[in-house]
């Protein structure tokens, strides 16, 4: 039931998340800046060629020449938009923002230098001066080669306004980045929840390292944090650090999928991994080579490597198929198909939202690994449940809910093995008395109230022993046969068996008269005289033997 109920609210969660999410970036979209607080530049913008005006409606895609620059113009601010901010794209072609002859902007790499696509997600933010309507606002643009200039619109508003802007145009990502960290806090739950019953599933923990690296690395590789961060080129060399090690715990969880000598191919591929992340770190640290040069060797990994985990898993599927293993080949299926797609925006079209593609296909690549793992994981769950309830039945006694006698020898070899952790213990045999007698004269349920009686008087001695710090185990060992063990005792075993007398003669007391029990007792400790242990055997025929010789007195205190 417990597990069926895991499932249920592991896909409920995700419901909510895919829910959460929609509505999240629904409003986000529809959210708009007040016109005096953002407004939009898409018009009054010309270009002066040999002398001729030509007017410009941005967005607009604008032809250029190998070489040439292109600059546009605008005369429609006043002096009211003086001190507000200018916010424009084009960095990835090294824009240039002119206020008459003042220079505003120029796009300078930091330690860290990016490449065009990189630059194509950062902003080029400036803030205008107070006299800006006396003088042309100007745009200077270098086209990268072979290609034409594609320029939106700048926006123009006040500090929060703009960033306001930005954080909105960032919504899809900032989502992405949320619903990895929400799912990587469910697979750790997950994680945790199954340790705690024994169940070691540490592909829920491959799941979440692979989340968290994906979050940081979508977080560190972000326009937002590429303008607003403290640190920009440690934060951009953490994330290529974790977007060269995130594959990893997903290679590890394809190893603890398949078996036998398939797991040689994700070991190679773990290696290879780590062999490229501390290569590109010394070229990097030793000889002043960017990372961004090297980016294309990782690129190649990541696609062999997700070929490599697929083919691993076909293979183990052919050998063994199952429907976990058919849902896992999808999920790793949609993320080669996404990882092509995001690579090919970014080598061959240069399109700088190809970042978004590749979160998505992780999202979905995880939702589908989590959906089958938790089903899985259910099934094992409650198959891990089922033994346990049966085991612990094995080791009780269904009439008195007391453990029976294979749970008592159990005990017993623990103290013997020293599992048990107790230097010392005393054991107590308990003896029902006239059991057969009440069975022949009142009938056999009669009898076995009797037995519940007792075992109720031996139930509650322990729980008065707890309560007074002493931990004392008790058991059904036989037809009207207990046994109490108390380790390591602190007090005097008179004392408690006189407590244990006293508990029987209260439960005389509140019964029928032919529902008296009488009781009778033996005990010995493990440790004799001298402190040295007797064996098992020993210590269970003293006691008995003290048993037997109480009997002859019904109640005797003799040891």
């Amino acid at each position: 039931m417990k597990n069926r109920t895991l499932r249920r609210a592991a896909e409920t969660l995700v419901l909510l998340l895919i829910a959460a999410m929609a509505v999240f970036l629904a409003a986000g979209l529809h959210q708009r800046a007040p016109d005096e607080a953002l407004t939009t530049l898409s018009t009054g913008w010309y270009q002066l060629t040999d002398g001729v005006r030509r007017d410009v409606t941005l967005p607009a895609t604008l032809p250029a020449e190998p070489g040439q620059t292109i600059t546009l113009y605008n005369d429609t601010l006043t002096d009211s938009d003086g001190g507000k901010v200018l916010s424009a794209r084009g960095v990835e072609y090294d824009i240039e923002i002119r206020a008459g002859e003042t220079l505003l902007y120029r796009y300078e790499d930091n330690a860290f230098p990016k490449n065009a696509q990189m630059k194509g997600r950062l902003w080029a933010d400036t803030e205008l001066p107070d006299n800006i309507g006396g003088q042309t606002l100007s745009l200077t643009l270098t086209p990268l080669s072979g290609r034409a200039v594609a320029l939106a619109a700048p926006v123009l508003g006040t500090a929060p306004a703009v960033t306001g802007h930005h954080i909105q145009s960032s919504l899809f990502s900032i989502g992405m980045m949320l619903a990895m960290l929400v799912l990587a806090v469910l697979a750790l739950m997950i994680f945790f929840y199954m340790s705690f019953f024994g169940i070691r599933e540490r592909r829920f923990l491959d799941v979440a390292v692979f989340l968290l690296l994906c979050s940081l690395w979508c977080l560190t590789d972000s326009g937002l944090y590429q303008i607003y961060g403290r640190d920009t080129a440690a934060g951009s060399i953490i994330s290529f650090y974790a977007f060269m090690t995130m594959p990893i715990p997903m290679v590890h969880f394809v190893r603890n999928t398949v078996s036998g000598r398939l797991r040689l191919v994700p070991d190679v591929c773990i290696a290879l991994f780590c062999a490229n992340a501390l290569a590109q770190g010394a070229a990097y640290r030793l000889l002043g080579v960017p990372f961004i040069a090297m980016l294309p060797l990782t690129h190649l990994l990541l696609t062999a490597g997700v070929a490599a985990m697929l083919t691993a898993l076909l293979r183990s599927y052919r050998d063994k198929p199952a429907p976990q293993l058919r849902l896992r080949i999808a999920a790793f299926a949609a993320l080669g198909a996404f990882g092509v797609a995001a690579l090919v925006l970014y080598w061959l079209l240069h399109i700088y939202w190809y970042d978004a593609v590749y979160q998505f296909g992780v999202l979905l690549f995880i939702i589908l690994l989590l959906y089958g793992l938790i089903g899985q994981a259910a099934g094992d769950m409650r198959f891990h449940m089922e033994h346990r309830i049966s085991h612990e039945m094995q080791r009780e006694d269904r009439m008195t809910g007391l453990p029976n006698r294979r749970a008592f020898e159990e005990y017993m070899e623990r103290i013997r093995t020293g599992r048990a952790g107790c230097r010392d213990a005393v054991l107590t045999y308990i003896r029902l008395e006239g059991l057969n007698e009440r069975n022949d004269r009142f009938g056999l349920q009669a009898g076995d109230e009797s037995v519940i009686a007792a075992a109720q008087c031996v139930a509650d001695f322990c729980r008065a022993c707890e309560e007074a710090g002493e931990s004392v185990l008790c058991f059904r060992t036989g037809g009207n046969e207990f046994a109490l063990i108390r380790p390591e005792p602190h007090t005097d075993s008179g004392q408690l068996h006189r407590q244990f007398r006293a508990v029987v003669a209260r439960y005389n007391r509140t019964c029928a008269p032919r529902a008296r029990i009488i009781m009778t007792f033996g005990f010995s400790r493990l440790c004799d005289e001298d402190g040295k242990s007797r064996s098992i055997s020993a210590w269970k025929a003293e006691a008995d033997a003290h048993l037997k010789r109480n009997e002859a007195g019904l109640g005797g205190d003799a040891e």
